[in-house]
């Protein structure tokens, strides 16, 4: 009798109510364990490239975390792999000039260079020169007849199996970017090669350039805020060097030298080799 009294009063209570469908309860969701470390993760990677914190910012610069991308290896035009970063050891940065730039254009992305190399403190060599011939070769193989656009990606592979990782690059070029087109210069650090467009080529250019040819591929603009450092708290308010779109300011904001610093530190640490001067 008990049962059947108890079976009634379960029929009668009200039926639970759905679960939205927005709803972020990992209960209510029923993901597995493994999902939900995923998504953990991806959360806590989409928050730091929002927003840091002066300490977390500098040691990710250094363990590395922010720049972990930069140190995987890369694969040339032949399919052959090359460690990212190896023209690192040989400490040397080669400025020319497709055929037909002006010098002036050279002289002054190499000048910008020199002077970023000097602030920072690093041993590295900057050395204007004429292109290599197997640089001819590659620039034309890339850049073709007409006004067709340079293909970065493409000059990059042919490059690394070219001249290997013996040295870094920064070109000076006549062409636009096949990709993408608005750039005025692409730069990486893993393969060690910086293009600029020659109507931009200033000095100002080539220390910009070679902050993301010396491994700081950031903008100031992300993360969005950096707690501890003096900046305008809305990005497109910031007035420094590593903007995404032309300034002013031709100086490295704290947090792009910090982060540049730190990345240095950390290669020493790694590889128990001396990058900076000595002092």
């Amino acid at each position: 009798m008990d049962n059947i009294d108890d079976e009634a009063m379960a029929e009668s209570q009200p039926a639970p109510a759905p679960v939205p469908w927005y709803s972020l309860n990992p209960k209510h969701l029923r993901l597995g364990r493994i999902t939900q470390i995923v998504i953990l993760v991806a959360g806590v990677v989409a928050l730091s490239q929002m927003v840091s914190v002066k300490p977390l910012w500098q040691w990710g610069w250094r363990v590395p975390l922010y720049c972990w991308q930069q140190l995987q290896p890369i694969t040339g035009a032949s399919g052959r792999k090359y460690p990212g970063g190896g023209w690192t050891h040989g400490r040397r940065i080669l400025v020319y000039g497709a055929p037909g730039v002006k010098g002036r254009a050279v002289r002054e992305a190499a000048g910008g260079l020199r002077d970023l190399i000097d602030e920072l403190g690093l041993d590295m060599h900057v050395e204007e020169t004429t292109p290599p011939a197997d640089a001819l070769r590659d620039l034309a193989t890339v850049v073709g007849k007409g006004n067709a656009g340079f293909d970065f990606d493409r000059f990059r592979d042919l490059r690394l199996d070219s001249r290997g990782e013996q040295y870094a690059e920064m070109v000076v070029v006549h062409q636009s970017f096949t990709d993408p087109t608005w750039a005025w210069g692409l730069s990486e650090y893993t393969p060690g090669l910086s293009v600029l467009q020659e109507n931009m080529a200033g000095n100002e250019l080539g220390k910009h350039e070679g902050a993301h040819l010396l491994g700081y591929f950031y903008h100031d603009d992300r993360p969005w805020e950096i707690l501890g450092y003096h900046e305008n708290w809305y990005p497109t308010g910031r007035d420094t060097l590593m903007m995404l779109m032309a300034t002013t300011n031709h100086d490295l904001s704290d947090r792009a030298r910090d982060a540049l610093l730190n990345f240095w530190r950390g290669k020493e640490d790694r590889e128990h080799e001396r990058y900076f001067r000595a002092k």
